[in-house]
């Protein structure tokens, strides 16, 4: 996650995750760890990878899946804000055939919480219309 899916996005990487994902979930249904549990650090991981590939999926396919750079997301093949994202939630769900990926439309931010902050600040997370709601 820290090379392919870090502070700076690109496509290729992110789709290389996913496939380095899905390889490391394959391995992770072997894994076998030996002792007792008590002061083993190897069972707590073990009993942890299962949810940490899960998280790590999640990421890298909301990753992928927002085409657009936006406060923490940047993503060096799509550097523009697209102002049909702003009011967009990705929902990632666990389920039988997999991760699933659903669009969430996010309610407008109230105009007294917009005057908390100075407009320069939101111009680098707000569409220019919600600035001037």
């Amino acid at each position: 996650m820290n090379d392919l899916v870090g502070i700076i996005r690109r496509e290729g990487e992110m789709t290389e995750a996913l496939e380095r994902i899905a390889a490391l979930r394959e391995r992770a249904g072997r894994i076998v760890v030996e002792g007792h549990r008590q002061f083993n650090p190897g069972w707590h991981l073990a009993l942890d990878l299962r949810n940490m590939l899960l998280v790590s999926e999640c990421v890298a396919r909301a990753a992928l899946e927002r085409t657009e750079s936006r406060g923490g997301h940047t993503r060096e093949d799509r550097p523009a804000m697209e102002r049909s994202w702003r009011p967009v939630n990705l929902l990632c769900r666990a389920g039988d055939g997999g991760i699933a990926l659903e669009r969430v439309r996010t309610e407008p931010i109230r105009a007294d919480l917009l005057a908390l902050f100075e407009k320069e600040e939101l111009a680098k997370y707000l569409a220019e219309e919600e600035l001037d709601a």
